[in-house]
């Protein structure tokens, strides 16, 4: 018995025991309710891979990327991809998410990735590099923030010395 037909055949009685309510609550059947566990695959156990396992399908008749934690076979993709299969074949083996997002794929494309999805890249697999490498640009971004603000603060304070004596 999935969702719908729990909810479906709810009945108030559940809720209000000492009432003497006794009807039930019919749901409407909305389009795509019914489907809704169809069309996002949930990853299980055998639904991880490590990025040892996606380095193996690097060729044009396999060939899988690493996006943000997720693994993607997009074999079938790969004529259809507007930058062409190289570029896709390029990120192979390691994890693309940097090479994806320097690209500037719209929203419509990343739509599109989650019809390739096949499972979870298994961190626990990882080398301390690998996991370092996020933590890594964090921190250069923490660190040079401070150039383009100083650059700003000093033109402020500039401008407003400039105003003040005229």
């Amino acid at each position: 018995m999935d969702l719908i037909d729990q909810v479906q055949g709810f009945n108030i009685k559940h809720l209000a025991p000492f009432t003497n309510l006794s009807f039930s609550l019919p749901l409407p059947n909305i389009v795509g309710l019914q489907n809704i566990n169809k069309q996002r695959k949930m990853p299980t156990l055998s639904d991880f891979y490590t990025i040892q396992d996606a380095s193996q399908h690097k060729t044009k008749e396999d060939c899988w990327v690493v996006i943000d934690g997720k693994v993607y076979d997009v074999t079938q993709y790969l004529d259809d991809h507007p930058g062409g299969d190289d570029v896709i074949l390029a990120a192979t083996g390691k994890d693309a998410t940097d090479d994806f997002e320097d690209a500037g794929h719209s929203k419509s494309a990343r739509e599109l990735m989650e019809q390739y999805f096949i499972g979870e890249l298994d961190t626990s697999s990882l080398t301390p590099a690998e996991k370092n490498s996020s933590k890594n640009s964090i921190q250069l971004i923490k660190q040079y923030w401070a150039v383009p603000a100083a650059v700003v603060g000093i033109s402020v304070v500039l401008g407003f010395l400039y105003l003040r004596k005229k």
